[in-house]
This record gives C-alpha cells, sequence and structure tokens, in this order.
C-alpha cells in the first residue's frame, strides 16, 4: 500500500471508471496517459488520499487534447453527453459536487454500489472495463 497523499479533484465518471479501465482511451497523448496512471494507482492503492467531486473539467482532463475552452471537446463525449454520465454516476453513488472523500472511501462505495445502473445501461467504454465490472462488460 503507498503511503503518500494527494489531493486531486476528478469528475464522478473518473472517480468511478478509471480504476476500471485496462487501457488509456487512445490519442490522448503521453502527458495524459501518465496522469491517468497515476490517477489510477491513487484510486486503487492509496488510502488516504482526498478526491474532490469536481462538476465539469477537473485534474485529469488538464493535459488532454480533447480539452477545448474549460469543456470537454471529445468526439467520443462532448461537455454536454459528458456531464450526462457524470449526473448518472453521481447519483448512482449518491455523493454531490463539492464531496471530498478518500480515495479508500470511495474504493468502498464504489464496491458496495457496483455495477450502476449506468455501467449495466449507459456505458460507452464497456468493451475496455475490467473486473468488478466484467459482468456488464460484453
Amino acid at each position: 500500500m503507498n503511503d503518500e497523499v494527494h489531493s486531486m479533484r476528478l469528475r464522478p465518471h473518473h472517480i468511478l471508471c478509471v480504476r476500471f479501465i485496462s487501457i488509456e482511451p487512445p490519442g490522448r497523448g503521453e502527458d495524459f496517459d501518465i496522469l491517468c496512471r497515476h490517477v489510477k494507482d491513487i484510486l486503487l492503492s492509496h488510502e488516504d488520499s482526498i478526491i474532490e467531486v469536481t462538476e465539469g473539467v477537473d485534474d485529469l482532463c488538464d493535459p488532454c487534447p480533447n480539452l477545448g475552452y474549460v469543456k470537454c471537446i471529445s468526439p467520443f463525449g462532448d461537455e454536454d453527453k459528458v456531464r450526462r454520465w457524470d449526473t448518472r454516476i453521481i447519483n448512482d453513488l449518491r455523493l454531490t459536487y463539492g464531496d471530498k472523500k478518500t480515495a479508500g472511501e470511495l474504493r468502498e462505495l464504489i464496491n458496495q454500489k457496483a455495477p450502476l445502473d449506468f455501467c449495466r445501461n449507459r456505458c460507452p467504454w464497456k468493451t475496455i472495463c475490467t473486473v468488478p465490472y466484467s459482468t456488464v462488460c460484453p
């Protein structure tokens, strides 16, 4: 277990999904890939790192080439679509924007609630999802 404490701002789909994807989304660049692996490490193996549930652009978005002027412009899901994902996820997890939880608390919460309705019915990334969502991934 890594004892180093971090503080990050992450939007709901990053909190939920980053730890379960098997690869970094393609075409985002080396800086994004490095940060994505770092976020995944925090979400998987840090207990006391603080994660603030953020509405809109977060720390993981910063190096992404699909970040437009303060919004996501990804062809796989622009800001409007991503905010709809975030709304479904935050509601399913019973969190609110501005909540601050440790990575350990978020892991426990996700483990209790997974798989979410969003995961089963709405997620466009099911094909790169891993355990514990293997039951909902094709």
